[in-house]
């Protein structure tokens, strides 16, 4: 029978079953454009295929899906980010140097995005950013940060690289810094070089990392004139400022810098200042009271008391002794004496002994007063204590026939000579009271005996105890006083001497013929005065009196033999207090 040919209308819907379609019946050519939606697609399509074995081309087209927008898309493999990795970064170790600057690190690794970035974290998980930060490849970063930014304290440093999509990967402990020297010595005044003294300071600074010795140089300024700066070996460095300044001739401040410098050529300055001054000094010649300057924390103190008398000779006596020399007072020197700044120390400045009249005929010379400086109650006396120099004392009067006590020397801070002319074993001289020790630094006190008298009837007195010796023993002329002690304190060049012993006088002389006689004996040096001269013609001369404030002993008198008078002794002279700061 013939084929009739079915119209599309004579087709009802659902009526052509798969099983009556042929193989390959509908080609591309019956499918219109985007009529197969995604959920008519068979997963197989993709994971049916072969999978490539070669790494996609960066201008390969991959299909992903979309999550957040639920379909699927096309992508260039180049787009695709893979995570970074980070091979190695230098240096590994950053010279800090000076602290100023920067430090410059390049970071090697795989995968660094066109917009990545880096940074380091320190030990305890702060980070830390660059400064600034280059992508130089897809394998290198190069970023530069402040040295300031990069402390010793934060090592061992991790380094850590971000691509804009959040990968990222670190590497740690990799950067520890080289640190700086760090000073020890505070910046500022390293204190006072007094001039013309010898005077050393000192600066130290460490390593923290103990990579070698810390050595210093002179980096800008200048040091005092005459002044070296000098390297020790240890380790933890110091450096020794020393010299003596000779030239400067006013106070005047020196400014310079010192560059600290380590074993891996790092470096930390600090600035520094030494004043070369020229000292003040105060003299206290009555009883007063010493302001502490501001700022002022030691300085160089002198006390002398006043000096003892010299013992008498009796008058309208034939024959007869010289009367024993006064002592000096008493001494102490003290440098660098503690002070509190800005305080006030009571200053008391011995007398020297009274005048012995006279008419008063056979005496003792009266005792020197004694000096002090300082109270425990002073707001300004520090840890120094008190300085106490105790007053010189008398000498003894001329025999013969006269009593033990009254020829004998008097105690005192330098005890005053033995009166002549009196029988042995009559006493003599009474002990010093001032102690005496040997060396000038600390609280030293300075006091000497002085000597006996001679025992001939007619034989001169002993001289009275100096600072700095004792007193001496003539036959018939009268014994020297002792030397007293120099120091430069009053002007910081000159030496001047102190508290030396009065000296004794003259015996009589066994005869009366003219022009005959003896000496009386020298004061010493530091203000003692003379003895008494027994000349013919009489008087002669009289004792000289101690030299006021020296602590002088005074000079004693000699018996009036061949005369109906004496020559008299001399009071001692007044003390001093002298500071220096």
């Amino acid at each position: 029978m013939a084929l009739t040919k079915i119209t599309k209308t004579g087709i009802t819907d659902a009526s052509v079953e798969r099983a009556k379609l042929g193989a390959d019946a509908v080609d591309a050519t019956k499918i219109a454009d985007a009529a197969i939606s995604e959920e008519h697609l068979d997963k197989s399509v993709i994971i049916g295929n072969t999978e490539l074995s070669e790494v996609a081309n960066s201008g390969d087209i991959l299909l992903i899906y979309d999550a957040s927008a639920g379909v699927l898309k096309k992508i260039l493999a180049s787009n695709i980010n893979s995570a970074p990795t980070i091979t190695s970064i230098s240096p590994t170790v950053a010279l800090s140097g000076d602290g100023t600057g920067n430090f410059t690190f390049t970071i090697t690794g795989t995968n660094y995005n066109a917009s990545a970035t880096a940074f380091f974290v320190t030990n305890s998980g702060t980070e830390v950013n660059f400064d600034s930060v280059t992508r130089n490849s897809a394998t290198q970063i190069t970023g530069v940060i402040a040295k300031s930014s990069l402390p010793g304290s934060g090592e061992p440093y991790d380094i850590v690289v971000l691509n804009p999509n959040g990968q990222q990967s670190k590497l740690r402990n990799q950067v520890n810094v080289d640190q700086t020297p760090i000073f020890v010595t505070a910046s500022g005044s390293l204190g006072d070089a007094v001039i013309a003294v010898a005077t050393s300071f000192s600066v130290n600074a460490t390593d923290p990392e103990s990579a070698g010795n810390v050595t210093f140089e002179l980096q800008s300024g200048s040091l005092p004139p005459s002044y070296s700066l000098t390297n020790t070996a240890a380790e933890g460095g110091t450096a020794i400022i020393a010299g003596t300044d000779g030239t400067t001739s006013s106070t005047t401040t020196f400014n310079f810098v010192l560059r600290a410098v380590d074993a891996a050529s790092n470096t930390s300055s600090r600035a520094f200042s030494i004043r070369s001054r020229v000292p003040a000094t105060e003299s206290f010649t009555s009883s007063g009271t010493f302001s502490v300057p501001a700022g002022i924390t030691q300085c160089d103190v002198l006390v002398v008391a006043g000096g003892g008398g010299g013992g008498n000779g009796p008058s309208n006596n034939e024959t007869g002794g010289g009367g024993g020399g006064g002592a000096a007072g008493g001494l102490v020197f003290m440098p660098n004496y503690p002070v509190t700044a800005s305080g006030t120390i009571t200053v008391t400045v011995g007398d020297g002994s009274a005048q012995v009249s006279p008419e008063t005929g056979l005496t003792q010379g009266g005792d020197g007063q004694d000096s002090v400086f300082g109270a425990p109650s002073n707001p300004g006396i520090g840890q120094g204590g008190v300085l106490t120099a105790k007053g010189g004392g008398g000498g003894g009067a001329a025999g013969p026939g006269i009593g033990p006590g009254i020829g004998a020397g008097r105690t005192g801070g330098s005890a005053g000579g033995g009166g002549g002319g009196q029988p042995s074993p009559s006493p003599q001289i009474g002990p010093a009271t001032q102690s005496t020790q040997s060396g000038n630094s600390g609280a030293y006190g300075f006091g000497n005996v002085g000597a006996v008298g001679n025992t001939n009837p007619l034989g001169g007195g002993g001289g009275g105890g100096g600072a700095g010796a004792a007193g001496n023993t003539g036959m018939f002329v009268g014994g020297p006083g002792g030397a007293g002690k120099a120091y430069t304190i009053a002007d910081g060049t000159t030496p001047v001497f102190y508290a030396g012993g009065g000296g004794a006088g003259a015996g009589s002389p066994n005869t009366c013929t003219p022009a005959t006689g003896n000496a009386g004996g020298g004061g010493g040096d530091g203000g003692g005065g003379s003895g008494s001269t027994y000349k013919k013609p009489f008087p002669g001369t009289s004792g000289q009196a101690g030299q006021a404030n020296k602590g002088g002993g005074g000079g004693a008198g000699t018996t009036g033999s061949c005369s109906t008078s004496s020559s008299f002794s001399k009071r001692g002279g007044k003390g001093v207090v002298i500071v220096r700061y």
